[in-house]
């Protein structure tokens, strides 16, 4: 009997040592994964000019970094700016297309980005949760590298200080508030 007592004891201890090793494997990030809220954009050194713009430049200028980093994709992704952000595009699944339709509260975050908590979705006439779509829209278009999607936070993240822009100038949101029209950037020129 004390053989078995043993033996199911060294059992027991083996699956706890596998539970918790597949936990650590699944928790460990990869090695080039940079969490965004341990990035701490430093300011940019240079001349800063403010730039107050409008919903309809800002939407403009948007879409063309959007669209040029989205140049070989086959699936239109475009950014509009009214009393929310929305990101809208069209999804084919077996043979039919789906449009989407999400809005966005925009927040201007610290370092200058600008974080879309989502409001609402819309797929066609389908209900499905705000988190599904965002991971849809995750997993079947190749983002520009400057939006980040995070379905299980239901936000994105438009990183303005990653925009690949000519060589010494930075981007970074300042306010952006949709009810007055007033969305202010700073412009940084490095000498």
């Amino acid at each position: 009997m004390k053989k078995w007592r043993f033996a199911f004891f060294i059992l027991l201890a083996f699956n706890a040592l596998a539970l918790v090793g597949v936990i650590f494997y699944v928790t460990t990030p990869p090695k080039d994964y940079t969490s965004y809220q341990a990035l701490k954009n430093a300011q940019a050194t240079g001349n800063t000019v403010v730039v107050n713009t409008t919903k309809a430049d800002f939407e403009g200028i948007a879409n063309t970094y959007i669209q040029e980093a989205m140049k070989d994709q086959p699936i239109p992704l475009s950014l509009s700016v009214n009393d929310d952000v929305s990101i809208s595009t069209e999804l084919t699944i077996f043979s039919v297309t789906l449009p989407i339709l999400m809005k966005f509260e925009p927040l201007v975050q610290e370092d200058g980005n600008l974080l879309l908590e989502q409001k609402s979705v819309e797929v066609g006439m389908l209900d499905i949760p705000p988190e599904s779509a965002l991971k849809l829209l995750r997993d079947s278009v190749e983002l520009p590298e400057f939006m980040e999607v995070m379905p299980a936070d239901e936000e994105v993240l438009l990183k303005l200080t990653e925009i690949p822009l000519d060589d010494g100038i930075s981007v970074r949101a300042a306010s952006f508030n949709l009810q007055e029209d007033d969305i202010r950037l700073l412009v940084t020129i490095e000498p």
